[in-house]
């Protein structure tokens, strides 16, 4: 057998491989997020919250990086959930796409312990190309609230809004609104998501947040790219949708689509999206 040494041109090329050997239609089993097993003296959510507590901003995102990028965070956010949408092209044909995004929030720790953790953009988009995983849209959030198996409603707070005591605050007042909900379900309403869009083009080294819907669907927060890609608060999420996708029944990249005049009218209500975080 011939060693193949991995690197990310390889690791593309293996990928568009087993794409293409799948039959038409058919996604790959099981989608996850390609991150490490989590390892078992990671920290528990609650230990770490109290970790960061106190740690200066930048700190506290190295920290959850490296938590997150080791495999610290709960099995249940592993498995993807697939979201259907459909659009008309510009000649009046129709599409539809399946897509597959994380149940919940990302978070750190474990199934009975974790902590649904806020952070700046930069730091979610490391995560995400780390998983071979996307931030999502505002379209997409929006079908996400649809399609949810679990829609709670939008609870604010006022104080210390970029505490990360705050954001453990807000954690616990989510877990007592999902009460005996299993984990595992698509669940939407309980934060804010960080998107993808051309507005960051615009305002260059901003952070887009849009979302946080009430229970007819409408968002607290319309799409607004007024805060400095350093702010981070409680309300913030961030939301991963796999590279992956399956397209009038045939397998499709994220990144790709996203850049495309026919394609990104499913996953965009503003056109082809050029633009991100680095």
């Amino acid at each position: 057998m011939i060693a193949v040494k991995s690197n990310p041109i390889t690791s593309r090329l293996w990928l568009l491989l087993i794409w293409l050997a799948l039959p038409v239609g058919q996604a790959p089993a099981d989608e996850t997020l390609a991150l490490p097993s989590r390892p078992a003296e990671a920290a528990a959510g609650s230990q770490f919250s109290k970790q960061i507590e106190s740690l200066p901003p930048a700190e506290r995102e190295a920290a959850i990086l490296k938590e997150i990028l080791a495999g610290n965070l709960p099995n249940f956010l592993r498995p993807l959930k697939p979201i259907r949408i459909q659009a008309k092209d510009a000649a009046g044909r129709e599409h539809t796409a399946t897509c597959f995004v994380t149940c919940d929030y990302l978070a750190v720790g474990t199934d009975d312990d974790f902590f649904r953790m806020p952070m700046r953009p930069a730091t979610a988009q490391a995560i995400a190309d780390a998983a071979g995983a996307s931030l999502i849209t505002a379209r997409l959030s929006d079908e996400i609230f649809r399609q949810a198996d679990v829609q709670l409603p939008p609870r604010p707070l006022a104080k210390d809004r970029d505490a990360a005591a705050t954001f453990y605050q807000h954690h616990q007042i989510i877990e007592e609104q999902r009460a005996e909900k299993p984990l595992g379900l698509l669940v939407a309403g309980i934060k804010k998501d960080v998107v993808l869009t051309n507005r960051l083009a615009e305002r260059p080294h901003r952070v887009a947040i849009y979302g946080w819907h009430y229970a007819e669907g409408k968002p607290i927060q319309p799409l607004y790219v007024g805060h400095t890609d350093s702010h981070v608060d409680y309300s913030h999420g961030i939301r991963l949708m796999s590279r992956k996708m399956i397209v009038d029944e045939r397998p499709m990249d994220v990144r790709d689509m996203l850049k495309d005049k026919e394609w990104s009218i499913l996953l965009s209500s503003e056109g082809p999206i050029q633009t991100g975080y680095k």
